[in-house]
């Protein structure tokens, strides 16, 4: 469970470098002191000039305590973050960074690892092939893009597997010749007890989801940017949630989050991105039954109702106690 308030760091931006079209990355480093460290698969929050507040994934190398590099595609329309980090944030502006959190994390123990990545998907993807690199570890690599100028880490991505051709394999649908990825065929031509991750648009990730469908849920890894529209609704009706570490009783009024709800009553809580993605509002439920709606929770804890995420997600009962 998330704790009640993030811990930050004062960073500033070192650097900025081109990758691919409309897409940069952003290097930041520490004003004192090194950096938390951090896994493969992690992101970080961006608190932004602009009161804005952004987690990107991390795309440097695991065991790198002086920087922290995300990757960002300029994004159309924006909620604010992207457009102001590629118009406005310049070299040596400081802003805080959230310390890192990992939802998305690298089971380095698997005898074989499939990473498929699609687009700016490919940040997350790239830090855990550097690591998979770095211990000898067996993988592949499918990246698919529109077309060769929208793929990122391309020549560092075919360097890593210059050992074996067969090993990072390119897609560019756009491009002619070019063909979607065929999810299927990659999953049945993966070793057996194979671990797959998967970083992209939301309808590769459908695909993703049916292609992996017969798997263990443990071999089955999804790192998702937004929670999509059918997700992100808080609850239909109103209800009511307890407090019961304070036992105050509060009313969620229809289409208001519960997160919302908090916040306005001054209740100190983590959170990010309030769609019901990073994780960082993950609340333990003492009694009734949450109405799940993010895309971190595995089916196996939705079904528990031990947690939920105050983001995005209601209450199919009438009460819900909070462990708050």
């Amino acid at each position: 469970m998330a704790e009640t308030s993030v811990r930050s760091q004062r960073v500033y931006l070192h650097a900025i470098t081109y990758l691919a079209r409309d897409t940069s990355a952003f290097e930041f480093r520490a004003v004192n002191g090194a950096l938390v460290p951090f896994t493969a698969g992690a992101h970080v929050d961006l608190m932004l000039p602009n009161g804005v507040r952004r987690a990107y994934s991390l795309c440097n190398k695991q065991g790198e305590t002086h920087r922290y590099v995300v990757g960002v595609k300029r994004a159309s329309p924006s909620r604010g973050a992207s457009v102001y980090l590629h118009d406005h944030l310049r070299v040596g502006t400081e802003i805080d960074v959230a310390e890192p959190r990992n939802n998305f994390p690298l089971i380095e123990t698997a005898p074989h690892s499939v990473l498929i990545a699609g687009g700016i998907g490919v940040t997350p993807i790239y830090g855990m092939l550097q690591r998979l690199a770095s211990t000898g570890a067996s993988w592949e690599l499918h990246y698919a893009c529109r077309t060769r100028a929208d793929g990122a880490f391309l020549d560092e991505l075919q360097a890593l597997g210059s050992h074996d051709p067969f090993r990072v394999r390119f897609s560019f649908d756009h491009e002619p010749g070019g063909k979607m990825l065929d999810l299927a065929a990659i999953v049945g031509a993966a070793p057996a007890q194979s671990h797959f991750y998967a970083c992209g648009p939301a309808p590769m990730l459908e695909a993703f989801e049916t292609a992996t469908r017969s798997l263990a849920s443990e071999q089955r890894h999804i790192e998702r940017f937004t929670a999509g529209d059918d997700v992100v609704r808080a609850g239909d009706l109103g209800f009511e949630i307890v407090l019961a570490r304070s036992n105050r009783c509060l009313q969620v009024p229809p289409g208001k989050p519960i997160l919302d709800v908090l916040l306005d009553e001054g209740v100190d809580i983590a959170f990010s991105c309030m769609e019901g993605v990073c994780g960082s509002c993950e609340v333990a439920v003492l009694d009734g039954i949450p109405d799940h709606r993010d895309v971190v929770l595995s089916a196996e804890e939705r079904a528990a109702n031990k947690t939920m995420l105050v983001c995005c997600s209601g209450a199919r009962s009438e009460r819900l106690v909070l462990d708050l």
